[in-house]
């Protein structure tokens, strides 16, 4: 994972610009303070918001989820303290060898904070997420994992 964060940063600065799924006014500290390092930034977060505006609602079909969503998720969230789950989700597009998830993996069962962490049936590179019983076992108490 480590060598997969550092090829894109040595990518970003080449871009023509970069998108992030966000708004201004959320992380106007972070995106301030990215905007002096980096190339054009574009923030376009809460376009889900935008489809409930239209007047004919000719978006009732379009969500913004590509899977269905896990209500269990939610159920889980309200049984932990606020403020205290680390959540992870690669979104839609991001791919993984078994080397960096399983990197991942133990970086979230070492911090030893309760996560909820997505992971898309199509997460890693040519084939299907297995977790070790052994990364089961040490976060089985404080973690929820969906797809």
């Amino acid at each position: 994972m480590l060598e997969y964060l550092i090829e894109v940063a040595a990518r970003v600065r080449s871009a023509s610009a970069i998108v992030f799924d966000t708004f201004d006014e959320l992380e106007r500290n972070a995106m301030n303070g990215l905007s002096s390092m980096l190339p054009f930034l574009c923030t376009i977060g809460l376009f889900p918001l935008l489809l409930n505006q239209s007047p004919q609602n000719n978006f009732a079909s379009l969500g913004s989820n590509l899977w269905k969503e896990d209500p269990k998720c939610l159920e889980w969230l309200e049984s932990k303290e606020s403020e205290s789950v680390v959540y992870v989700n690669f979104g839609s597009i991001t791919v993984m060898s078994a080397e960096q998830l399983l990197e991942f993996a133990w970086g979230l069962a070492n911090s030893k904070k309760p996560f909820l962490w997505i992971i898309r049936p199509d997460l890693l590179i040519g084939g299907s997420v297995i977790l070790s019983s052994e990364f089961v076992n040490e976060t089985k108490d404080r973690s929820l994992i969906a797809s």
